[in-house]
């Protein structure tokens, strides 16, 4: 059963799409819903209703559980990669960066995991994700991780998802001061060089505007979600691709536009 974050029964049948249906056709008031324990399959059935996976432990005395608390943000950042524009001081450091793609899952998910702790990545959705990374290539969904090297060091990165022509960002983190700035820049170039169309940033925070997404109401990012979804996706997000010099990057991509 999928319930609301009131304990208000949504769908019996553990139907992510119908679920997302009803929450947006009805102007649901939350952020999430309660499920059971993640699973692979739960996790990769959420995304592809346009909900971003997420967990929680509930303790009670010397008993806890851990839930599947999927999220259907209210509101939620979208933009097209092509429409990032690097900034002066990112095309300045960049020459001294490289960004990979799915070149150390298992590293990124650590590093984002120590950067931001569990409070949603807990040890099972973290498992699942593990789960769905290594097997991404024959799934729908491309459980996918960037990754920002300096000298042959990882110093930043992030993991996400591709569902046709989209990515969704999920978690980030960065060892090195300004690196985290280049990643998401890098991270841009690269998407719209593979024509990706849409961006899924999640909630709201102020680095995202300043890249320029657009804060979007439910009933009005879901169907772009989900055109996006629709789309053939690009193979290079199924592969590990070895890490290309971000100045490279910025100087061949459409986005080179100077703020």
């Amino acid at each position: 059963m999928l319930f609301t974050e009131y304990g208000l029964v949504v769908d019996d049948t553990d139907d992510f799409r119908s679920c997302a249906d009803i929450l947006n056709d009805s102007d649901y008031p939350g952020d999430f819903i309660l499920a059971r324990p993640p699973t692979p399959k739960a996790v990769e059935e959420a995304a592809l209703a346009g909900f971003m996976p997420m967990s929680a432990r509930f303790d009670e005395g010397a008993e806890s559980i851990t839930l599947f608390t999927p999220k259907l943000h209210r509101v939620r950042c979208l933009i097209d990669p092509s429409d990032v524009r690097p900034t002066k001081t990112v095309l300045r450091t960049a020459k001294r960066y490289a960004l990979g793609l799915n070149l150390d899952f298992p590293a990124v998910l650590a590093g984002c995991f120590a950067k931001h702790g569990d409070g949603w990545l807990t040890p099972e959705l973290r498992a699942c994700f593990l789960e769905l990374a290594r097997s991404s290539a024959a799934r729908a969904v491309h459980w996918t991780s960037a990754e920002l090297y300096q000298d042959g060091r990882l110093v930043a990165g992030e993991i996400g998802y591709v569902i046709g022509s989209a990515w969704a960002s999920l978690s980030g983190y960065t060892t090195v001061s300004g690196a985290g700035t280049v990643q998401l820049y890098a991270l841009a170039a690269l998407l719209a060089k593979t024509g990706l169309r849409v961006w899924d940033l999640g909630m709201p925070i102020d680095y995202k505007l300043r890249l320029g997404a657009r804060i979007l109401e439910r009933k009005h990012y879901l169907p772009l979600l989900r055109d996006a979804y629709s789309a053939p996706v690009s193979a290079i997000f199924c592969v590990h691709q070895e890490p290309r010099p971000v100045a490279e990057l910025l100087a061949t991509s459409s986005i080179l536009q100077i703020l």
